[in-house]
């Protein structure tokens, strides 16, 4: 799951808990089946059959039920089977039983607060992460530190992000619980706490730079560039050619990309960040239209043997707003590592869905879910949504149900199954799994934003609509999604004017063809047909396959505009 070894050490791929040959289980299943009263042993063969076959709730229960002996090692194992595969609850209740039996164990205490975070128990949270400050480093200092690096991969941002935020509360005096919690708020899209956590941490100690660094971040976020790039040009001035190359992003971050220009220039010309200082300025000219210097800036990224990822990346992104799909999709799917990977790869797979090989295309995303295990969930989510969009909703509620099967309670997939539901025609059922979501996860602003979107973009509840997309937004007040959200759900409620103001701040931040296609739908309501067909025909240069855009284009224009 990619948490760091301060909070949950990595376990060893092989050992004395690899008991037997595949074959061997596999004769042991068939004999004796899984499940039922057994040795410990029994039930640790039991579990890794069923791990073997992808049934991991049985797996955890298995090495649950073997964690019953008593042996710390066993308890270790059913608490990871449960921890890789993603079944919260079921960390939880391992962890507790695990904690009865040894109420000193550090292990247990680990697993029940990052269970506690991701089912966004908060008040629970707060306090297992108070007993591991306490209990389970040298000092506050370390212990946080530890915990602002492990924490920051877990899905629930925003609940991480607010129970730390109230555990910092508890050691006023320790500049390193204020910065976790700026750097988890800011990472979790809320800059104005994020500010305020960095501000308690300068005031303790003030010549922090990585504080300060922050502190830039932060404010760029909420959109004071002026105050966050005079920060930053600040520190970049002082110091090495990293923070130059910082400070070229922010820069580009504000759209001043006429100033990030040299810096990424100058640092091409060097050898330690040559392959990053190649990335912006490809980005830049990506963001030109300038396709051929792109491509060259990105082959010679490539030639340094670092960043490869990106750098197909990138070369994928150019063919496919060229339209050489056939080309975009091989590049994409050489992205199987990364922030971008999953992307990449659902966007090869709708690719060969649209235009090459259903079959070849769905091969290479089994396989890039079976290597990068992690991704899967979010791998069968997001093709689930490309199956439905293409009109195979029968196809992707199936995917989808197995999905959950095997890795009950995950929120992403009844995300996925409520798009579903809501494209093939079946809006209450998708209302209903949404308004679930909400119920089970109140204060989740996702889980708001989802439902009160959802409702108005069908005229649904249109005052409870805005409650919540104005709730989810105080919670993440720099997200562009949520932005979207609220400017949408105004023009539903006919204030076009206002919400077009919001609209177009989610664009400022994140341009995204479903945001450019609000934006165009609500110039079009309030009598700017020009400037609509402008937003549109410009956002398609950006994403030319883009069925939002293209909807909007032809129930406007025409299907042949």
């Amino acid at each position: 799951m990619g948490y760091s070894d301060p909070m949950i050490p990595s376990a060893p791929t092989s050992g004395p808990l690899r008991l037997a040959s595949l074959a061997a289980l596999a004769l042991l299943a068939g004999c004796a089946g899984l499940g039922g009263a057994g040795s410990p042993g029994e039930h640790m063969l039991y579990g890794e059959v069923a791990l073997e076959r992808g049934q991991y709730p049985v797996a955890a229960e298995e090495y649950r039920r073997a964690a019953a002996g008593g042996d710390e090692a066993v308890a270790e194992r059913a608490a990871r089977v449960a921890f890789d595969n993603g079944l919260d609850a079921a960390v939880e209740r391992t962890a507790r039983e695990w904690l009865a039996r040894n109420p000193g164990s550090e292990g247990p205490r680990r697993f029940l607060a990052v269970a506690l975070l991701e089912l966004d128990r908060r008040e629970a949270a707060v306090e297992a992460l108070d007993e591991l400050v306490r209990s389970a480093y040298p000092t506050p200092a370390d212990a946080f530190a530890a915990l602002g690096d492990s924490l920051g991969s877990l899905r629930n941002d925003t609940g991480v992000a607010r129970v730390v935020a109230r555990l910092a509360e508890r050691y006023p005096q320790v500049p390193e619980a204020h910065f976790a919690a700026a750097s988890l708020a800011l990472s979790a899209g809320d800059s104005p706490s994020a500010l305020t956590a960095v501000h308690r941490a300068l005031a303790l100690r003030a010549d922090w730079r990585e504080a300060r660094w922050l502190e830039a971040r932060a404010r760029i976020a909420g959109g004071d560039c002026d105050g966050g790039l005079k920060t930053a040009s600040a520190l970049a001035a002082e110091s090495a050619d990293a923070d130059r190359l910082v400070y070229a992003w922010l820069l580009t971050a504000c759209d001043r990309s006429a100033e990030a220009q040299p810096y990424f220039a100058d640092l091409a010309r060097g050898h330690a960040l040559r392959a990053e200082a190649l990335e912006g300025l490809a980005s830049l000219d990506v963001e030109a239209h300038r396709y051929d210097e792109a491509v060259s800036r990105y082959t010679d990224m490539l030639a340094t043997g670092r960043n490869a990822d990106r750098a197909f990346f990138g070369l994928a992104l150019v063919a496919d707003r060229r339209g050489e799909y056939a080309r975009a999709l091989r590049l994409y799917a050489r992205v199987t590592g990364g922030q971008r990977a999953v992307a990449a790869q659902l966007r090869a797979y709708r690719l060969g869905l649209e235009h090459g090989d259903a079959d070849a295309a769905a091969q290479q995303l089994d396989e890039f879910a079976t290597v990068a295990a992690e991704h899967r969930v979010e791998v069968t989510a997001g093709r689930a949504q490309v199956l439905a969009e293409l009109g195979r909703a029968p196809q992707a509620l199936t995917l989808l149900a197995r999905a959950a099967d095997a890795y009950p309670g995950r929120v992403e997939l009844r995300y996925a199954r409520a798009t579903v539901l809501e494209q093939s025609g079946a809006l209450d059922a998708a209302l209903g799994e949404l308004r679930a979501v909400a119920a089970a996860r109140p204060e989740d602003p996702t889980a708001q934003n989802a439902l009160g979107f959802t409702l108005a973009d069908h005229g649904r509840e249109l005052a409870l609509a805005e409650r919540l997309i104005r709730a989810a937004l105080a919670a993440r007040p720099d997200s562009s999604a949520i932005k979207d959200s609220l400017g949408w759900v105004l023009h539903r409620r006919g204030r076009s004017a206002e919400g077009l103001e919001w609209l177009r701040r989610a664009y400022a931040s994140d341009a995204d063809p479903e945001i450019a296609t609000h934006i165009g739908e609500v110039q079009w309501a309030l009598g700017d047909r020009a400037g609509a067909e402008q937003t549109w025909r410009a956002a398609l240069e950006r994403s030319p396959a883009d069925p939002h855009l293209r909807k909007a284009i032809e129930r406007n224009l025409g299907p042949h505009s």
